[in-house]
């Protein structure tokens, strides 16, 4: 069953398909990483937003806050 008959070989197709798998793994990884890497900035300034909004914080604390929490 090699190239060397003029066989059927079906190695193009195996590795075409390990192809496809790893490279939905890494999109798959890579989405995951970015998307929890940006909902850390975004929870801050929500909890932020939410204790202005109780009157907790006035809105220069809430800037100073932001700014510090955020870098």
């Amino acid at each position: 069953m090699g190239l060397d008959n003029n066989a059927f070989s079906f190695f193009p197709f195996g590795a075409l398909f390990c192809l496809t798998l790893f490279s939905f793994l890494a999109v798959r990884v890579y989405t995951i990483r970015h998307r929890y890497k940006n909902d850390q900035k975004d929870d801050i300034a929500m909890i932020l937003k939410n204790r202005m909004a109780k009157g907790e914080i006035d809105e220069k604390e809430y800037r100073m806050l932001k700014d510090l929490l955020t870098k």
